[in-house]
């Protein structure tokens, strides 16, 4: 059993690929794929061209490249094979650049033909070619090909499909010359269209160019960059460089999608529902526009000149992963909006000065990807490869819905399988924001909690604790001197204010600063934690502005200006404070003013903390 490869080949892809890649939940979809195929031997070798018949009956071999230029291939996807009528939509586009979308449109139609690939039958009413998936179109295309000898016409024939593929292609001559000795209906073909005026020069020319082209050697994976080149406008997703001008993408497109199939074009279509082209040598390239090319060969012909084993893998892959175009309705953005780790942006706990420069050594184990938009196959394709990447560098990883406008049940099942993938790693996945029903007999099986800060402020948590930090309950009631603003100052300034600052309890829900009061106290907290909150007009539950936690204060502003309180303090558990008054303060601070002075020089550096940290976190959301 051959086991799936996969590969980064794109220039863009500057993150290094993790040596596990391999095991990604679509390269497992692609061995289930072959695996289910690989003995299906049915069908039978195109042996009206001898050498195709000559050509090993089992090889298969499936490709799916993604439009940023990531390789997938399982089975004898590097094989090389003859590429036949996958050939006919490459010379067609280069027929359209060469003579423009007018002439070619006058010399080559767009209709279906109904006949077989290889019928001597024409539109007489237009007298031309019904379209250039046949081979009387094809031959026509070849013919408009410019170049100023046969070599050269032939030259810029093979450097279009290596600027499709990215690399450099050869032809079998021994195909070429057994096509060329058994072509004789395409010849007929030819000569028709010569008396009759749809192709003017040398026939023979121009069919030993076509022979030629069809001989030229590809694989699978050759197959589905050219489709993932074509899903990319036209530029190759894998190297960067245009293959064929934009203008005429959607042209190319639209003849695959309704004549490139043979005679199995409307059923390919109404299962499969891609843009698409074979070829009788077994090859099928598949475009799914914006997003993916598929590739797959197997030489085993059905009765219409498919490869057998070819379609039923295409069947399989539009089914299971809902590409069909008339099914698949994801937008063009990519999936995620944007990613973070723990060491840029924290969650809404405001820790203690020792758990924060923690934090900021140890946080980037922690990674949160926003996603957005509809999350379908292509789109969960880039998430599962994208997160294996960070895996490397990462332990916690969290994947937030909130965003999301739909997803459907294959993206929820990659979703899971990478989450089984990470658990088997000793790391985990986490779903946050996740506000959609299931599909009947879909189970996420990940944690899902309710929002991406809940689910930080937790990983923060086992990250801190890991390292060997007390958190949450673990906490013990805070000292004074270890109060992180008061602990710039000497024992016996420290002894001074104590006496400055009487304690109190709140039970957990009580209401410790309401908006709007007069801010005329500072807080420390020496036991428990509580929540600032702002109230929000029309709603009946107030938004959380931060945690803040024992060992910190809150309520600084009051020592700065006399103007009411901007939120509201809740005891998010049973908490116990020192209160220091303003007005006790200032009085304090003229018969000690380097106590007075050294503790507001502690507070406003505790403030410009808080906001260097929040400018980062913008900066990093702003990206």
């Amino acid at each position: 059993m051959k086991r799936a490869t996969v590969q980064i080949t794109a220039p863009t892809a500057a993150a290094k690929p993790a040596a596990d890649l391999a095991a990604l939940p679509v390269s497992a979809l692609l061995q289930e794929i072959y695996d289910r195929y690989e003995n299906h031997l049915e069908g039978k070798l195109a042996d009206y061209i001898p050498e195709l018949a000559k050509v090993d009956r089992k090889k298969f071999g499936i490709s799916i490249v993604t439009a940023d230029g990531f390789v997938y291939g399982v089975g004898d996807s590097e094989f090389e094979f003859s590429v036949q009528s996958i050939s006919k939509p490459i010379v067609y586009g280069l027929a359209l650049a060469d003579r423009g979308r007018e002439r070619v449109l006058r010399k080559i139609g767009v209709e279906p033909s109904g006949d077989p690939f290889n019928s001597i039958t024409f539109d007489e009413k237009n007298n031309r070619p019904f379209n250039p998936m046949v081979n009387a179109g094809a031959i026509v295309s070849t013919s408009l090909v410019k170049g100023v000898s046969a070599a050269d016409r032939f030259q810029r024939i093979l450097n279009t499909f290596e600027r499709f593929v990215g690399r450099k292609l050869s032809v079998d001559e021994n195909i070429h010359k057994s096509e060329s000795a058994t072509g004789h209906r395409n010849r007929a073909i030819a000569y028709l269209e010569l008396n009759s005026g749809m192709i003017e020069g040398n026939v023979e020319e121009h069919l030993d160019l076509y022979f030629r082209q069809c001989a030229i050697l590809v694989t699978a994976r050759d197959l589905a960059v050219m489709a993932a080149t074509l899903a990319n406008g036209g530029i190759n997703t894998v190297t960067g460089e245009r293959a064929l001008p934009a203008e005429h993408v959607r042209d190319v497109l639209s003849v695959m999608n309704t004549c490139g199939m043979y005679d199995y074009a409307g059923g390919w279509q109404f299962s499969i529902g891609l843009p698409a082209k074979s070829g009788v040598g077994g090859g099928i390239m598949a475009v799914l526009p914006g997003r993916l090319g598929i590739g797959v060969f197997s030489p085993l012909l059905d009765t219409v000149g498919n490869s057998e084993r070819g379609v039923r893998v295409c069947e399989d892959i539009s089914r299971y992963c809902r590409v069909h175009l008339l099914d698949y309705r994801a937008g063009n953005q990519t999936a995620i909006r944007r990613s973070y780790r723990g060491n840029e942006v924290r969650s809404k706990r405001i820790r203690r000065d020792s758990d924060s420069r923690a934090l900021d050594e140890i946080g980037g184990q922690i990674v949160v990807y926003e996603l957005q938009g509809d999350l379908a196959f292509p789109e969960a394709e880039a998430v599962t490869r994208r997160v294996m990447q960070d895996a490397e560098s990462g332990n916690f990883f969290v994947l937030d819905f909130e965003r999301l406008f739909r997803v459907d049940s294959v993206a929820l099942k990659l979703i899971r399988d990478l989450g089984g993938l990470l658990k088997a790693r000793g790391k985990e996945l986490v779903i946050a924001g996740y506000k959609f029903g299931l599909s009947p007999g879909v189970d996420v099986s990940l944690p899902v909690e309710l929002n991406a800060d809940g689910v930080l402020e937790r990983l923060e948590d086992i990250v801190l604790s890991r390292a060997g930090h007390s958190i949450g309950e673990e906490v013990e009631p805070i000292d004074i001197p270890d109060l992180d603003i008061v602990s710039v100052l000497s024992k016996e300034q420290i002894a001074k204010l104590s006496k400055l600052l009487p304690p109190r309890q709140f039970k957990k829900g009580e209401r410790i600063i309401r908006q709007g009061d007069p801010a005329d106290s500072l807080f420390f907290i020496t036991r428990g934690r509580v929540d600032v909150r702002v109230p929000i007009k029309g709603r009946a539950e107030s938004h959380r502005v931060s945690t803040i936690e024992a060992g910190k204060a809150f309520g600084e502003l009051a020592l700065f200006e006399g103007g009411p309180r901007t939120a509201d303090v809740f005891a998010a558990s049973d908490v116990e404070v020192l209160v220091l008054d303003k007005i006790e303060f200032v009085s304090f601070g003229k018969n000690e003013p380097e106590i007075y002075r050294a503790l507001m020089i502690a507070v406003g550096k505790s403030l410009a903390d808080r906001l260097r940290r929040a400018n980062q976190e913008i900066r990093v959301l702003a990206q």
